[in-house]
């Protein structure tokens, strides 16, 4: 290893430290001590962890808050009992929800992406990050992500922004001993210099939203070049992982991918492991699946947040779909199992008989297409879909009847698909390209 790669692998090991202590306190080692114990604990006594959390986030928001202190019946603190939380509530209670045992300036503000939708602002509190990042350390260090070691990030970059967020974002990154390429602006001159950065900084994992690390491995691929890399893994969040997006991207890194669940309202919720089953981080939330039987039937997943005290997450509707299993996972870790993740409420499209279809099988059915560069399919009704596509010069109207066959064949032949040939399809605010929209509730009667 050169000198001045070690050099700056020790520097930021060191400023990691400091970081941590100066967030945390002095007992730094002790906290991360205890987070591993927590989460490579036997299965029972994870269960007897989360019994605990939930009484105390219970008891909390009974007797601090004005919204749960009308939900939740002293008597009982029965988490079963308390109505879940929606978005809509979230906007229209926000003031009650506020624990008042916490002065405005102890609250630190927060906003969505607004991916679905309008932005939703809530709060936190310096505990609450605190603690997501003692987890998230943990279960980055799955994938050999360590303290000090180079990582290259693919996700939105702060460094469009200028003055003083410009020369904050380099400083972090510095630092941390990371450098980012902008994956909502992947052109060819930025991923040529990426790819030199790489070859000179050698990093040892790759953090990436999903789509803008399939771009960067396409990219690769495409030019028949060769990262000289040893990678230890890539952590990919934020976005669905699509099997073609893991595949090229396995292919290209020669290393694993490790799928990250979590949104930004309450923390990293599930982790890949080694096996590829996504554990539950039961050390910060309890998870629950909307289901009459949450291991055969897929639900929409219910999140309790356990460090959240400014402002309580109870029984928050996330807008994901999953399934859980009750199966011991082979790699020896025995937190709870989400054996499948179906992607936002929004990507799950309805057929007049009810079955339920995940948008990932349109994006699976219309990968590689011939004169389909781009495309976006959009649920209107029970009856109604609209299909964009951006074109190439190989489109032809076989590719038209083979994308309306498909739709057809997988939400009954009566619905009506109608073709808009595009220029372009804008990214929603939040960055994250969206393939399907469903606007169908699931509670709708369109028969």
């Amino acid at each position: 290893m050169p000198i001045h790669h070690f050099a700056k692998r020790l520097l930021s090991k060191s400023a990691w430290r400091a970081y941590n202590i100066y967030r945390k306190g002095l007992d730094y080692n002790a906290q991360f001590s205890r987070t591993v114990e927590i989460l490579n604990a036997p299965r029972e006594t994870i269960i007897a962890f989360q019994m605990e959390s939930l009484e105390r986030i219970l008891q909390h928001a009974y007797h601090t808050t004005p919204y749960y202190r009308e939900l939740i019946r002293a008597a009982h603190f029965d988490i079963y009992r308390v109505p879940p939380l929606e978005k809509q509530d979230i906007r229209e209670q926000l003031d009650r929800l506020y624990s008042t045992a916490y002065t405005w300036k102890q609250r630190i503000q927060n906003t969505t992406g607004g991916s679905t939708g309008t932005p939703l602002t809530f709060y936190q509190d310096r505990n609450y990050w605190n603690q997501r990042n003692l987890s998230v350390y943990y279960f980055d260090q799955w994938a050999g992500w360590n303290f000090g070691e180079p990582q290259l990030v693919i996700c939105g970059s702060l460094a469009d922004f200028g003055g003083g967020e410009h020369r904050k974002h380099r400083f972090n990154n510095f630092w941390r001993n990371q450098y980012w390429l902008n994956g909502f602006q992947l052109t060819d001159p930025a991923m040529w210099a990426a790819l030199d950065k790489m070859h000179q900084d050698q990093p040892q994992t790759i953090l990436a939203y999903p789509f803008s690390l399939y771009q960067f491995a396409k990219f690769i691929f495409e030019n028949g070049l060769t990262p000289f890399c040893k990678f230890k893994g890539i952590i990919t969040s934020g976005e669905m992982l699509h099997p073609h997006y893991r595949a090229l991207a396995e292919y290209v890194f020669k290393t694993k991918v490790y799928n990250r669940y979590g949104s930004r309202e309450v923390g990293l919720i599930a982790m890949e492991c080694a096996e590829g089953r996504m554990h539950i981080n039961c050390r910060d939330l309890y998870l629950e699946i909307d289901s009459p039987d949450p291991y055969t039937e897929p639900g929409e997943i219910l999140i309790t947040q356990f460090n959240n005290y400014v402002m309580p997450f109870i029984r928050y509707r996330v807008g994901d779909v999953g399934l859980l299993s009750d199966e011991m996972c082979p790699c020896g870790n025995d937190l709870p199992i989400l054996a499948e993740l179906l992607g936002r409420t929004t990507a799950t499209f309805r057929t007049r008989n009810g079955t339920l279809i995940h948008g990932s099988y349109f994006t699976e059915q219309f990968h590689d297409i011939d004169g389909v560069t781009q495309f976006q399919i959009i649920q209107e009704s029970l009856r109604h879909c609209v299909l964009k596509v951006v074109r190439d010069e190989k489109w032809t109207e076989t590719t038209r009847y083979y994308l309306v066959q498909s739709i057809q064949e997988a939400l009954g032949t009566m619905v009506v698909v109608t073709v808009e040939l595009v220029d372009e399809i804008p990214l929603p605010p939040s960055g994250k390209r969206e393939y399907t929209i469903s606007k169908v509730d699931s509670d709708i009667d369109d028969l």
